[in-house]
């Protein structure tokens, strides 16, 4: 994780409600916490992929016009790893036929 990703939003709630309830209250906010990462999970699934930006492409570094499939990502588009795990059946399922499609090409040495 990137320092600028840091999530300092939750980390600034849990101190809070840690110094005003103490332990009961950092447990609720917790809990709180993991239902709305568990929802966030449902309703987006996806993220974009860090190297190509979401694009699915990555430019040649001479020739900025001309561009390749990117070798690492479905379409520019990831699905999440908790998404993967906790996230709806169809999306589970897609995880999974990813990861083994990809785990198989680098058997195969035919992954780029």
């Amino acid at each position: 994780m990137r320092k600028s990703q840091f999530p300092w939003i939750l980390a600034i709630f849990g101190v809070t409600a840690f110094v005003v309830g103490g332990i009961p209250v950092l447990v609720i906010a917790i809990v709180f916490v993991a239902v709305i990462y568990l929802l966030s999970l449902r309703v987006h699934p996806r993220i974009r992929h860090g190297r190509c930006g979401g694009t699915g492409e990555h430019r040649g570094a001479v020739f900025t016009w001309t561009h390749r499939r990117c070798g690492r990502c479905n379409g520019g588009r990831l699905i999440r790893w908790g998404a993967g795990r906790w996230g709806s059946e169809p999306i589970r399922n897609e995880y999974r036929r990813t990861a083994e499609a990809r785990a198989t090409a680098r058997r195969n040495g035919t992954w780029r």
